[in-house]
């Protein structure tokens, strides 16, 4: 077993959990090798190599930034992938209960070695576990990323709102095409982002399908009043919220992406569904 952990995840998490897990696999005298992330990227990287020696069951202990990286460096050919959850948000162990959030839990089912299957999205050439979005939660996601006091993702989401534009995207899905001003749009596999925010409540990460999410600019009311609707995951069926279930979909956009929380620039917007593409461990306690 090789375990990729971020010691810097969540809110200085990290190194806490690496501890108990370590302290729980050498107690019970199972072999492990932890490899620590130092910088961007360097999960990825560190999967590409473990796959690459032929490491049978590869674990990523951290936030879903991490999740997002090893998945990157995947070759589910050769290794199974565990989580062990570790961030702030947890947004897709939460989400599609994926995984325990108590780490002793979450790294008991890896060793149990039931198999258990989930669908990724494929983005241009980048994979997507979560949610790929375009719009105000790319802006969230900045600010707070540059915010000094640690803004929360809700906190930001509101503040970003008192300025917020709506911007024009073409949306080709399902034989289709059609054009929208909104405030965001989201591509999910996962119910959630930011923190238990449920932008898509009734999506499922094992289904073989997307729930493409466009939400537009309220009509004859700020857009802050409907705000905690759509926090609360009761936006669905809102004259706002335009919901779409489908296997792939092409939105255009010179707007930058997020995927999973990470922001990329100049990526196509090209998405479908790989049904059964992650190959985990299934859960034998429901605590989330």
């Amino acid at each position: 077993m090789d375990i990729i952990a971020n010691p810097n995840c969540g809110k200085g998490d990290g190194i806490k959990v690496i501890a108990a897990v370590t302290s729980y696999l050498e107690e019970r005298s199972i072999p492990f090798e932890l490899h620590r992330t130092n910088a961007v990227g360097h999960a990825k990287d560190l999967c590409r190599t473990l796959c690459a020696n032929v490491s049978h069951t590869i674990v990523a202990l951290g936030g879903d930034g991490t999740f997002h990286e090893v998945l990157n460096g995947m070759d589910f050919d050769k290794a199974r992938l565990g989580f062990v959850p570790a961030g702030r948000g947890n947004d897709f162990a939460i989400g599609t209960n994926a995984a325990s959030l108590d780490p002793i839990k979450a790294i008991a089912d890896v060793l149990r070695g039931a198999p258990k299957e989930f669908d990724y999205i494929q983005i241009s050439d980048k994979r997507c576990l979560n949610v790929g979005g375009t719009g105000i939660d790319v802006d969230v996601l900045l600010k707070t990323a540059k915010s000094k006091n640690k803004l929360s993702y809700i906190a930001s989401l509101f503040r970003c709102l008192l300025h917020y534009k709506p911007y024009h995207i073409s949306v080709s899905v399902n034989g289709e095409e059609k054009e929208y001003d909104c405030l965001m749009a989201g591509i999910c596999n996962g119910s959630q982002i930011g923190g238990n925010i449920r932008i898509a409540p009734i999506a499922k990460a094992d289904d073989g399908k997307l729930d493409l999410m466009i939400m537009e600019k309220p009509k004859g009311v700020p857009t802050l009043f409907v705000m905690p609707k759509f926090v609360k995951g009761k936006h669905m069926g809102e004259p706002y919220t335009n919901h779409i279930v489908c296997e792939s979909v092409k939105i255009t956009t010179p707007a930058p992406i997020q995927l999973d929380g990470e922001i990329y620039y100049d990526l196509d917007f090209d998405a479908h569904i790989v049904k059964g593409g992650v190959k985990t461990f299934a859960r034998t306690e429901n605590d989330n």
